[in-house]
C-alpha cells in the first residue's frame, strides 16, 4: 500500500474545506476506493461525551457509540489508536456488520488534545491492519486533523485540580454547559500512578478533566465558577485535605487558553490579600482514575466532601 500516495491525495482534498461532513466525505471515499479487503471506512464525531455517526462507506452502521464502548469507544476514552486483529475477542465489540474481523479506530484531535472524532476502518479478513497500515493510516488521520484545527471547537477541555477530586467532579457535573468530566491524576513525575502512589506524595495533582461547551459554558466563566469552591491561597490543601495532591491547579491542554487562564488569575488576585497558590501551567500528563473514583459521590452519596452543596 503506497501510503505516501494516499496522504498526497489527502493533502490536496484536505487544503480547500474545513468543515467536518465535508472532509470526511471525501476521506471516506478515498479510503473505501483505495484500501484492498475492507468492508466500512468512516469516521464517528465525539459530541457530549459519545460518538455520533458521520461521513462512512459501507453497509449501515450504530448512530451512537457510548465512551469505552466497543472499539470506537475505545479509542474515545483512551485517545489512542486500537488496532484489533480480531475483532470477536475484543470485550464489548459491536457488531454492525457480521462480515466484519479486523477493525482499526485512529483518534483525530483537537487543538486541546481531546479527540474530536475517530477514523474507524473494518475490515473482514483476520489481521488485516499491520503496524506499517497503522503507521500510514495515522499520518492520513493527521492530515485531516490538520485542516480541523481551524475551525470553531464545539467542545473544549480543561483540566481543573480543586483539592480533593470527588467533591470537584460532582460540583462541575452540576453546571450548565459541562459535558463530560472523569477523575484522575495530573502533571506528575511518573507514568500511570495508582491511587496509593498519588496519596504517598508522588507528586501528581488529583484533577478533574473537564469538558465543556464554550457556547454555553466560556472558559473564563468556568474559571470563576471554580475559583467559587476553592481556597485559592492555600498551599497544598484544601479543606480538611493536605498534601501536594491536593493542591490547586489550572491546566490548560489548548496554548490558545493560556491568555485567558493567566487574565482570570490576574483578577483573582486583586481580589485576595494573599498570594495565589493556584498552578497555572500546559497540561503535561493525565492519568485516569480508578473506576471506583469516577462519580464517587454519586456511588456514595455520604461521603466525604470538602465542598458543600447546600
Amino acid at each position: 500500500m503506497d501510503y505516501a500516495l494516499l496522504c498526497g491525495q489527502a493533502r490536496e482534498l484536505s487544503q480547500a474545506e474545513g468543515w467536518y461532513p465535508a472532509l470526511f466525505a471525501n476521506a471516506a471515499a478515498l479510503l473505501w476506493e483505495t484500501l484492498p479487503d475492507i468492508n466500512w471506512a468512516g469516521f464517528y464525531i465525539a459530541r457530549r461525551g459519545q460518538l455520533v455517526l458521520g461521513p462512512f462507506q459501507g453497509k449501515a452502521a450504530c448512530i451512537h457509540i457510548p465512551r469505552g464502548k466497543g472499539v470506537c469507544g475505545a479509542a474515545l476514552r483512551e485517545n489512542r489508536t486500537v488496532l484489533v486483529p480480531n475483532v470477536h475477542a475484543f470485550p464489548g465489540h459491536i457488531a454492525c456488520d457480521s462480515a466484519s474481523n479486523a477493525e482499526i479506530v485512529i483518534p483525530l484531535r483537537r487543538r486541546d488534545g481531546g479527540v474530536a472524532a475517530v477514523l474507524d476502518i473494518d475490515s473482514p479478513v483476520l489481521g488485516r491492519f499491520s503496524e506499517e497500515d497503522q503507521r500510514g493510516l495515522e499520518a492520513f488521520a493527521r492530515i485531516l486533523e490538520d485542516a480541523m484545527k481551524g475551525l470553531d471547537a464545539m467542545e473544549k477541555t480543561i483540566y481543573l485540580a480543586g483539592g480533593c477530586f470527588w467533591g470537584c467532579q460532582k460540583y462541575f457535573d452540576l453546571l450548565d454547559g459541562v459535558i463530560e468530566t472523569e477523575v484522575g491524576y495530573a502533571n506528575g513525575p511518573t507514568a500511570h500512578p495508582t491511587y496509593e502512589q498519588v496519596k504517598a506524595h508522588a507528586g501528581h495533582a488529583e484533577t478533574v478533566r473537564v469538558v465543556y461547551d464554550p457556547a454555553v459554558l466560556p472558559l473564563r466563566e468556568l474559571l470563576e465558577r471554580y475559583f467559587q469552591v476553592i481556597d485559592p491561597t492555600a498551599v497544598n490543601h484544601q479543606g480538611e485535605d493536605y498534601g501536594i495532591q491536593y493542591r490547586t491547579g489550572i491546566y490548560y491542554a489548548d496554548p490558545q487558553d493560556a491568555p485567558t487562564v493567566s487574565a482570570a488569575l490576574a483578577d483573582l488576585a486583586r481580589r485576595c490579600d494573599k498570594p495565589l497558590a493556584v498552578e497555572n501551567k500546559p497540561l503535561e500528563s493525565f492519568y485516569s482514575a480508578e473506576e471506583y473514583h469516577q462519580k464517587y459521590l454519586e456511588k456514595h452519596p455520604d461521603g466525604y466532601c470538602h465542598i458543600h452543596f447546600d
